[in-house]
Protein backbone atom coordinates (compact mmCIF):
# COMPACT_ATOMS: atom_id res chain seq x y z
CA UNK A 1 0.00 0.00 0.00
CA UNK A 2 1.10 3.45 -0.80
CA UNK A 3 1.54 6.18 2.35
CA UNK A 4 -1.91 7.98 1.39
CA UNK A 5 -3.57 4.70 1.84
CA UNK A 6 -2.07 4.11 5.05
CA UNK A 7 -2.99 7.22 6.39
CA UNK A 8 -6.79 6.84 5.40
CA UNK A 9 -6.53 3.41 7.25
CA UNK A 10 -4.96 4.59 10.46
CA UNK A 11 -7.59 7.51 10.88
CA UNK A 12 -10.19 4.98 9.75
CA UNK A 13 -9.60 2.69 12.13
CA UNK A 14 -9.02 5.04 14.98
CA UNK A 15 -12.15 6.79 14.11
CA UNK A 16 -14.50 3.29 13.80
CA UNK A 17 -12.54 2.61 17.50
CA UNK A 18 -13.38 5.86 19.18
CA UNK A 19 -16.55 5.17 17.59
CA UNK A 20 -17.61 2.36 19.21
CA UNK A 21 -15.82 2.06 22.00
CA UNK A 22 -17.86 5.50 23.45
CA UNK A 23 -21.18 3.85 22.32
CA UNK A 24 -20.63 0.99 24.53
CA UNK A 25 -18.90 2.97 27.26
CA UNK A 26 -22.06 5.57 27.16
CA UNK A 27 -24.33 2.66 27.63
CA UNK A 28 -22.28 1.09 30.78
CA UNK A 29 -22.24 5.03 32.53
CA UNK A 30 -26.01 5.43 31.58
CA UNK A 31 -27.10 4.75 35.60
CA UNK A 32 -24.34 6.84 36.57
CA UNK A 33 -25.66 9.46 34.12
CA UNK A 34 -29.08 9.26 35.13
CA UNK A 35 -28.37 9.45 38.87
CA UNK A 36 -26.10 12.20 38.58
CA UNK A 37 -29.29 14.58 36.30
CA UNK A 38 -31.93 12.44 37.79
CA UNK A 39 -32.98 10.95 34.45
CA UNK A 40 -36.26 9.28 34.20
CA UNK A 41 -36.34 5.63 31.92
CA UNK A 42 -37.68 7.95 28.86
CA UNK A 43 -35.04 10.26 29.06
CA UNK A 44 -32.31 8.11 29.76
CA UNK A 45 -33.54 5.60 26.67
CA UNK A 46 -33.28 8.59 24.48
CA UNK A 47 -29.66 9.90 25.69
CA UNK A 48 -28.74 6.10 24.26
CA UNK A 49 -30.69 5.91 21.10
CA UNK A 50 -30.43 9.79 20.15
CA UNK A 51 -27.00 9.18 18.56
CA UNK A 52 -28.54 6.34 16.04
CA UNK A 53 -31.37 8.22 15.21
CA UNK A 54 -29.82 11.32 13.94
CA UNK A 55 -27.24 9.08 12.24
CA UNK A 56 -29.77 7.63 10.26
CA UNK A 57 -31.45 10.95 9.68
CA UNK A 58 -27.67 12.46 8.61
CA UNK A 59 -25.80 10.05 6.20
CA UNK A 60 -28.19 10.89 3.38
CA UNK A 61 -27.45 14.51 3.48
CA UNK A 62 -23.67 14.18 4.15
CA UNK A 63 -23.90 12.14 0.95
CA UNK A 64 -24.67 14.59 -1.30
CA UNK A 65 -22.30 17.10 0.56
CA UNK A 66 -19.64 14.70 0.40
CA UNK A 67 -20.30 14.22 -3.62
CA UNK A 68 -20.04 18.46 -3.76
CA UNK A 69 -17.97 19.35 -1.57
CA UNK A 70 -15.57 16.75 -1.06
CA UNK A 71 -14.85 13.41 0.95
CA UNK A 72 -11.95 15.00 2.51
CA UNK A 73 -13.73 17.53 3.79
CA UNK A 74 -16.16 16.18 4.91
CA UNK A 75 -14.53 13.76 7.29
CA UNK A 76 -12.37 16.64 9.04
CA UNK A 77 -15.96 18.70 9.14
CA UNK A 78 -17.65 15.12 10.96
CA UNK A 79 -14.37 15.59 13.30
CA UNK A 80 -14.99 18.36 14.36
CA UNK A 81 -18.57 18.24 14.63
CA UNK A 82 -18.12 14.98 16.77
CA UNK A 83 -15.40 17.25 18.57
CA UNK A 84 -18.39 19.59 19.26
CA UNK A 85 -20.59 16.91 20.36
CA UNK A 86 -18.15 15.23 22.97
CA UNK A 87 -16.90 18.84 24.79
CA UNK A 88 -20.64 19.08 25.28
CA UNK A 89 -21.13 15.83 27.01
CA UNK A 90 -17.91 17.12 29.36
CA UNK A 91 -19.54 20.17 30.27
CA UNK A 92 -22.92 19.54 30.26
CA UNK A 93 -25.37 20.93 33.32
CA UNK A 94 -28.58 19.37 33.07
CA UNK A 95 -30.24 16.08 30.87
CA UNK A 96 -30.91 18.20 27.74
CA UNK A 97 -27.82 19.19 27.37
CA UNK A 98 -26.48 15.97 27.93
CA UNK A 99 -29.20 14.66 25.40
CA UNK A 100 -28.08 17.23 22.36
CA UNK A 101 -24.97 16.63 22.85
CA UNK A 102 -25.78 13.33 21.78
CA UNK A 103 -27.45 14.12 19.27
CA UNK A 104 -24.60 16.41 17.95
CA UNK A 105 -22.26 12.94 17.93
CA UNK A 106 -24.78 11.46 16.20
CA UNK A 107 -24.54 13.98 13.26
CA UNK A 108 -20.68 14.01 13.48
CA UNK A 109 -20.34 10.36 13.24
CA UNK A 110 -22.55 10.26 10.37
CA UNK A 111 -20.53 12.80 8.65
CA UNK A 112 -17.46 10.93 8.86
CA UNK A 113 -18.43 7.47 8.30
CA UNK A 114 -20.30 8.45 5.19
CA UNK A 115 -16.62 10.20 4.06
CA UNK A 116 -14.84 7.30 5.14
CA UNK A 117 -16.58 4.58 3.35
CA UNK A 118 -16.15 6.99 0.36
CA UNK A 119 -12.49 7.29 0.43
CA UNK A 120 -11.59 4.05 0.92
CA UNK A 121 -14.00 3.00 -2.39
CA UNK A 122 -12.25 5.68 -4.03
CA UNK A 123 -8.71 5.88 -3.01
CA UNK A 124 -7.64 2.22 -2.40
CA UNK A 125 -7.41 -0.18 -5.44
CA UNK A 126 -10.48 -2.47 -5.57
CA UNK A 127 -8.14 -5.31 -4.74
CA UNK A 128 -7.54 -4.17 -1.64
CA UNK A 129 -10.67 -2.87 -1.04
CA UNK A 130 -12.40 -5.54 1.18
CA UNK A 131 -8.99 -5.98 3.12
CA UNK A 132 -8.97 -2.50 3.89
CA UNK A 133 -12.86 -2.22 5.03
CA UNK A 134 -11.97 -5.44 7.29
CA UNK A 135 -9.33 -3.51 9.08
CA UNK A 136 -11.65 -0.54 9.80
CA UNK A 137 -14.11 -2.98 11.14
CA UNK A 138 -11.65 -4.71 13.15
CA UNK A 139 -11.43 -0.77 15.01
CA UNK A 140 -15.11 -1.01 15.25
CA UNK A 141 -14.75 -4.46 17.57
CA UNK A 142 -11.53 -3.66 19.16
CA UNK A 143 -13.73 -0.73 20.58
CA UNK A 144 -16.72 -2.78 21.99
CA UNK A 145 -13.94 -4.91 23.29
CA UNK A 146 -12.16 -2.33 25.46
CA UNK A 147 -15.25 -0.53 26.64
CA UNK A 148 -16.51 -3.36 29.03
CA UNK A 149 -12.92 -3.61 30.66
CA UNK A 150 -10.92 0.14 30.46
CA UNK A 151 -14.90 2.10 30.21
CA UNK A 152 -15.81 0.34 33.04
CA UNK A 153 -12.54 0.77 34.73
CA UNK A 154 -12.61 4.44 33.88
CA UNK A 155 -16.22 5.39 35.08
CA UNK A 156 -16.26 3.50 38.17
CA UNK A 157 -12.87 5.32 39.44
CA UNK A 158 -13.08 8.41 37.60
CA UNK A 159 -16.26 9.14 36.55
CA UNK A 160 -18.38 9.14 33.43
CA UNK A 161 -17.08 12.08 31.79
CA UNK A 162 -13.36 10.75 31.48
CA UNK A 163 -15.04 8.39 28.85
CA UNK A 164 -15.94 11.49 26.21
CA UNK A 165 -12.61 13.76 27.40
CA UNK A 166 -10.15 10.50 26.35
CA UNK A 167 -11.82 10.83 22.86
CA UNK A 168 -10.80 14.59 22.25
CA UNK A 169 -7.81 14.10 21.43
CA UNK A 170 -8.36 10.85 19.29
CA UNK A 171 -10.84 12.81 17.17
CA UNK A 172 -8.78 16.05 17.08
CA UNK A 173 -5.50 13.89 16.21
CA UNK A 174 -7.53 11.90 13.22
CA UNK A 175 -9.09 15.26 12.05
CA UNK A 176 -5.46 17.44 12.17
CA UNK A 177 -3.94 14.31 10.11
CA UNK A 178 -6.16 14.31 7.75
CA UNK A 179 -5.91 17.70 7.17
CA UNK A 180 -1.76 17.81 7.35
CA UNK A 181 -1.40 14.24 5.44
CA UNK A 182 -3.61 13.27 2.81
CA UNK A 183 -3.20 15.87 0.34
CA UNK A 184 -5.77 14.38 -2.16
CA UNK A 185 -9.81 15.21 -2.39
CA UNK A 186 -12.11 13.40 -3.80
CA UNK A 187 -15.24 14.91 -5.38
CA UNK A 188 -17.18 13.19 -7.61
CA UNK A 189 -20.74 15.60 -8.55
CA UNK A 190 -18.73 19.14 -7.36
CA UNK A 191 -21.00 20.78 -10.13
CA UNK A 192 -24.48 19.27 -8.55
CA UNK A 193 -26.77 21.72 -6.84
CA UNK A 194 -27.92 20.92 -3.15
CA UNK A 195 -31.28 19.55 -2.68
CA UNK A 196 -32.14 21.48 0.34
CA UNK A 197 -35.87 20.96 -0.06
CA UNK A 198 -35.22 17.14 -0.33
CA UNK A 199 -32.66 17.08 2.50
CA UNK A 200 -35.20 18.28 4.57
CA UNK A 201 -38.16 16.25 4.19
CA UNK A 202 -35.33 13.32 4.27
CA UNK A 203 -33.91 14.77 7.97
CA UNK A 204 -37.98 15.24 9.66
CA UNK A 205 -39.98 12.29 8.00
CA UNK A 206 -36.78 9.86 9.43
CA UNK A 207 -36.49 11.69 12.54
CA UNK A 208 -40.54 11.25 12.91
CA UNK A 209 -40.86 7.20 12.08
CA UNK A 210 -37.94 5.90 13.97
CA UNK A 211 -39.01 7.76 16.81
CA UNK A 212 -42.86 6.76 16.26
CA UNK A 213 -41.21 2.80 15.92
CA UNK A 214 -39.77 3.21 19.36
CA UNK A 215 -42.95 4.41 21.00
CA UNK A 216 -45.44 2.84 19.16
CA UNK A 217 -47.90 1.77 21.80
CA UNK A 218 -48.91 5.27 21.92
CA UNK A 219 -50.86 7.76 20.47
CA UNK A 220 -47.87 9.97 19.83
CA UNK A 221 -46.02 7.31 18.63
CA UNK A 222 -48.46 6.29 16.25
CA UNK A 223 -49.23 9.54 14.60
CA UNK A 224 -45.34 10.13 14.17
CA UNK A 225 -44.94 6.96 12.21
CA UNK A 226 -48.48 7.93 10.32
CA UNK A 227 -46.72 11.59 9.63
CA UNK A 228 -43.16 10.21 8.76
CA UNK A 229 -44.50 7.63 6.37
CA UNK A 230 -46.61 10.35 4.71
CA UNK A 231 -43.21 13.08 4.54
CA UNK A 232 -41.46 10.38 2.95
CA UNK A 233 -43.60 9.60 0.49
CA UNK A 234 -43.90 12.86 -0.66
CA UNK A 235 -39.95 12.65 -0.31
CA UNK A 236 -40.25 9.85 -2.83
CA UNK A 237 -42.32 12.00 -5.25
CA UNK A 238 -40.38 15.09 -4.98
CA UNK A 239 -36.82 13.33 -5.90
CA UNK A 240 -38.27 11.51 -8.45
CA UNK A 241 -39.01 14.41 -10.63
CA UNK A 242 -36.41 16.74 -9.70
CA UNK A 243 -32.83 16.05 -11.46
CA UNK A 244 -30.09 16.15 -8.64
CA UNK A 245 -32.41 14.90 -5.35
CA UNK A 246 -30.46 14.60 -2.13
CA UNK A 247 -31.73 10.77 -1.92
CA UNK A 248 -30.65 8.82 -4.51
CA UNK A 249 -33.98 6.62 -5.65
CA UNK A 250 -33.27 6.21 -9.11
CA UNK A 251 -29.63 4.42 -7.74
CA UNK A 252 -32.79 1.93 -6.69
CA UNK A 253 -33.55 1.09 -10.30
CA UNK A 254 -29.74 -1.13 -10.10
CA UNK A 255 -31.67 -4.36 -8.91
CA UNK A 256 -28.52 -5.49 -7.27
CA UNK A 257 -28.03 -2.64 -5.48
CA UNK A 258 -31.29 -2.72 -4.33
CA UNK A 259 -31.34 -5.94 -3.06
CA UNK A 260 -28.21 -6.11 -1.33
CA UNK A 261 -28.91 -2.91 0.51
CA UNK A 262 -32.38 -4.27 1.57
CA UNK A 263 -30.10 -7.24 2.42
CA UNK A 264 -28.22 -5.40 5.11
CA UNK A 265 -31.42 -3.50 6.27
CA UNK A 266 -32.95 -7.01 7.35
CA UNK A 267 -30.05 -8.25 8.74
CA UNK A 268 -29.55 -5.26 11.47
CA UNK A 269 -32.91 -5.62 12.06
CA UNK A 270 -32.75 -8.92 13.16
CA UNK A 271 -29.09 -9.01 15.31
CA UNK A 272 -28.77 -5.14 16.92
CA UNK A 273 -31.14 -5.73 19.84
CA UNK A 274 -29.42 -8.67 20.47
CA UNK A 275 -26.59 -6.78 21.75
CA UNK A 276 -29.22 -5.49 24.61
CA UNK A 277 -31.24 -8.63 25.12
CA UNK A 278 -28.13 -11.02 25.60
CA UNK A 279 -27.02 -8.44 28.55
CA UNK A 280 -30.88 -8.43 30.00
CA UNK A 281 -30.58 -11.85 29.69
CA UNK A 282 -27.93 -12.78 31.86
CA UNK A 283 -28.89 -10.10 34.39
CA UNK A 284 -32.69 -10.66 34.86
CA UNK A 285 -32.79 -13.91 33.82
CA UNK A 286 -30.04 -15.87 35.28
CA UNK A 287 -28.74 -13.01 38.37
CA UNK A 288 -25.62 -12.22 37.16
CA UNK A 289 -23.79 -8.91 38.33
CA UNK A 290 -22.72 -6.44 35.40
CA UNK A 291 -19.35 -7.49 35.87
CA UNK A 292 -19.59 -10.92 35.14
CA UNK A 293 -22.02 -10.21 32.58
CA UNK A 294 -19.29 -7.64 30.85
CA UNK A 295 -16.66 -10.11 30.75
CA UNK A 296 -19.51 -12.69 28.93
CA UNK A 297 -20.40 -9.97 26.39
CA UNK A 298 -16.64 -9.79 25.08
CA UNK A 299 -17.11 -13.00 23.29
CA UNK A 300 -19.11 -11.92 20.15
CA UNK A 301 -16.62 -8.41 19.73
CA UNK A 302 -13.51 -11.12 20.21
CA UNK A 303 -15.28 -12.91 17.70
CA UNK A 304 -16.47 -10.67 15.09
CA UNK A 305 -12.66 -9.03 15.29
CA UNK A 306 -11.37 -12.51 14.32
CA UNK A 307 -13.73 -13.06 11.28
CA UNK A 308 -14.17 -9.93 9.84
CA UNK A 309 -10.84 -8.96 8.71
CA UNK A 310 -10.81 -12.73 7.23
CA UNK A 311 -13.75 -12.11 5.49
CA UNK A 312 -13.08 -8.79 4.31
CA UNK A 313 -9.89 -10.73 2.72
CA UNK A 314 -11.69 -13.28 1.46
CA UNK A 315 -14.51 -11.15 -0.55
CA UNK A 316 -11.89 -9.76 -2.91
CA UNK A 317 -11.35 -13.20 -4.00
CA UNK A 318 -15.04 -14.69 -4.41
CA UNK A 319 -18.62 -13.66 -4.71
CA UNK A 320 -18.69 -11.48 -1.59
CA UNK A 321 -22.39 -11.98 -1.25
CA UNK A 322 -22.72 -15.35 -1.39
CA UNK A 323 -20.03 -14.57 1.79
CA UNK A 324 -22.92 -12.92 3.10
CA UNK A 325 -25.35 -15.04 2.53
CA UNK A 326 -23.21 -18.11 4.20
CA UNK A 327 -23.53 -15.34 7.62
CA UNK A 328 -26.96 -15.08 7.38
CA UNK A 329 -27.35 -18.76 7.35
CA UNK A 330 -25.09 -19.11 10.42
CA UNK A 331 -26.78 -16.31 12.21
CA UNK A 332 -30.54 -17.84 11.36
CA UNK A 333 -29.39 -20.91 13.59
CA UNK A 334 -29.46 -19.40 16.86
CA UNK A 335 -32.16 -17.08 16.30
CA UNK A 336 -35.10 -20.37 15.84
CA UNK A 337 -32.80 -21.92 18.89
CA UNK A 338 -33.42 -18.90 20.97
CA UNK A 339 -37.50 -18.77 20.31
CA UNK A 340 -37.01 -22.03 23.23
CA UNK A 341 -34.85 -20.44 25.83
CA UNK A 342 -35.98 -20.27 29.19
CA UNK A 343 -33.96 -19.24 32.80
CA UNK A 344 -33.43 -22.59 32.88
CA UNK A 345 -31.17 -23.08 29.99
CA UNK A 346 -27.88 -24.00 29.92
CA UNK A 347 -25.26 -20.74 30.06
CA UNK A 348 -22.75 -22.70 27.57
CA UNK A 349 -25.90 -22.76 25.08
CA UNK A 350 -26.74 -19.37 25.31
CA UNK A 351 -23.33 -18.50 24.62
CA UNK A 352 -22.81 -20.53 21.65
CA UNK A 353 -25.99 -18.48 20.48
CA UNK A 354 -24.68 -15.69 21.22
CA UNK A 355 -20.83 -16.72 19.45
CA UNK A 356 -23.32 -18.02 16.75
CA UNK A 357 -24.20 -14.66 15.88
CA UNK A 358 -21.32 -12.95 15.82
CA UNK A 359 -19.73 -15.67 13.75
CA UNK A 360 -22.67 -15.25 10.95
CA UNK A 361 -22.06 -11.24 11.45
CA UNK A 362 -18.57 -11.48 10.92
CA UNK A 363 -19.13 -12.89 7.78
CA UNK A 364 -22.15 -10.83 6.48
CA UNK A 365 -21.21 -7.07 7.37
CA UNK A 366 -17.57 -6.45 5.33
CA UNK A 367 -18.38 -8.81 2.05
CA UNK A 368 -21.98 -7.35 1.83
CA UNK A 369 -19.89 -3.71 2.38
CA UNK A 370 -18.21 -4.62 -0.26
CA UNK A 371 -20.92 -6.37 -2.96
CA UNK A 372 -23.02 -2.87 -2.58
CA UNK A 373 -20.47 -0.95 -3.28
CA UNK A 374 -19.30 -2.79 -6.28
CA UNK A 375 -22.44 -3.17 -7.56
CA UNK A 376 -22.02 0.76 -8.13
CA UNK A 377 -20.45 2.87 -11.10
CA UNK A 378 -17.13 4.72 -8.39
CA UNK A 379 -18.72 8.53 -9.06
CA UNK A 380 -21.25 6.84 -6.84
CA UNK A 381 -20.08 5.83 -4.45
CA UNK A 382 -20.70 8.59 -1.80
CA UNK A 383 -24.02 8.26 -2.19
CA UNK A 384 -24.67 4.41 -1.83
CA UNK A 385 -22.08 4.82 1.16
CA UNK A 386 -24.53 7.35 2.73
CA UNK A 387 -27.62 4.96 1.31
CA UNK A 388 -26.32 1.60 2.91
CA UNK A 389 -25.16 3.43 5.94
CA UNK A 390 -28.34 4.62 6.72
CA UNK A 391 -30.93 1.61 6.02
CA UNK A 392 -28.38 -0.20 8.03
CA UNK A 393 -28.90 2.60 10.84
CA UNK A 394 -32.55 2.66 10.84
CA UNK A 395 -32.58 -1.36 10.42
CA UNK A 396 -30.32 -1.03 14.00
CA UNK A 397 -32.96 1.70 15.00
CA UNK A 398 -35.60 -0.47 14.78
CA UNK A 399 -34.14 -3.79 16.06
CA UNK A 400 -33.87 -1.51 19.82
CA UNK A 401 -37.57 0.02 19.15
CA UNK A 402 -38.59 -3.74 18.75
CA UNK A 403 -36.94 -4.47 22.19
CA UNK A 404 -38.73 -1.75 23.81
CA UNK A 405 -42.49 -2.88 21.35
CA UNK A 406 -42.81 -6.32 22.94
CA UNK A 407 -41.67 -5.77 25.87
CA UNK A 408 -44.13 -3.19 26.29
CA UNK A 409 -46.78 -5.40 25.23
CA UNK A 410 -45.51 -8.40 27.30
CA UNK A 411 -44.89 -7.15 30.66
CA UNK A 412 -47.11 -3.89 30.34
CA UNK A 413 -45.43 -1.15 32.74
CA UNK A 414 -43.67 -3.68 35.23
CA UNK A 415 -40.04 -2.64 35.75
CA UNK A 416 -37.32 -5.10 34.41
CA UNK A 417 -36.12 -6.79 37.37
CA UNK A 418 -35.25 -10.43 38.04
CA UNK A 419 -38.35 -10.92 40.30
CA UNK A 420 -39.92 -10.64 35.97
CA UNK A 421 -37.78 -12.87 34.88
CA UNK A 422 -40.49 -15.07 33.16
CA UNK A 423 -42.27 -12.44 31.72
CA UNK A 424 -38.73 -10.77 30.13
CA UNK A 425 -37.68 -14.53 28.72
CA UNK A 426 -41.38 -14.38 27.09
CA UNK A 427 -40.44 -11.56 25.47
CA UNK A 428 -36.70 -12.52 24.38
CA UNK A 429 -38.15 -15.39 22.91
CA UNK A 430 -41.12 -13.31 21.21
CA UNK A 431 -38.21 -11.29 19.87
CA UNK A 432 -36.28 -14.07 18.75
CA UNK A 433 -39.28 -15.59 16.84
CA UNK A 434 -39.46 -11.99 14.57
CA UNK A 435 -35.78 -11.92 14.46
CA UNK A 436 -35.84 -15.03 12.83
CA UNK A 437 -38.19 -14.40 10.41
CA UNK A 438 -36.37 -11.27 9.55
CA UNK A 439 -33.50 -13.30 8.93
CA UNK A 440 -35.09 -15.30 6.39
CA UNK A 441 -36.75 -12.78 4.59
CA UNK A 442 -33.03 -10.92 4.84
CA UNK A 443 -31.51 -14.29 2.86
CA UNK A 444 -34.29 -14.20 0.27
CA UNK A 445 -33.05 -10.55 -0.71
CA UNK A 446 -29.61 -11.56 -0.72
CA UNK A 447 -30.08 -14.90 -3.07
CA UNK A 448 -32.33 -12.44 -5.09
CA UNK A 449 -29.45 -10.32 -5.64
CA UNK A 450 -26.79 -13.03 -6.48
CA UNK A 451 -29.37 -14.27 -8.91
CA UNK A 452 -29.29 -10.99 -10.41
CA UNK A 453 -25.57 -10.62 -10.29
CA UNK A 454 -25.11 -13.66 -12.46
CA UNK A 455 -27.71 -12.44 -14.87
CA UNK A 456 -26.22 -9.23 -14.86
CA UNK A 457 -22.58 -10.74 -15.95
Amino acid sequence: MEKLEKYILLVSFITSFSTLFLLNSTALAMPSIGTEYMMNNVTQNWALTMVSIFISASTIPAGQICSKYGCKKVFVAGCLIFLVGLIVSCISISSEMFVISRAIQGIGYAFYLVAETAIIVLAIDKENRGKSLGIVIVGSYVGSITAPLLGGYLITHFGWRLIFYIMIPLVLFCGLLTILKVNEEWTTNKDDKMDIIGGSLYVIGIILFVYGFSDLLSLTGELSVIIGIVILIILGIYESKIKLPVFKIKMFKNKIFAAYNLTGFFCFFAIAVFDVLFNYYFQYAKGWDPQITGLILIVPPIILAVISPNSGRLSDKIHPQKLSTLGLGVILIPLVALIFVDANTSVYAVIIAMALIAVGTGLFSVPNTNAVMSSIPEEQAPYASATQITLRSCGQTMSLGLLTLICAFIMGSLPLSHEYADLFVNSFNMIALICAVLCIIAIAFSIWGIRLSAHHE
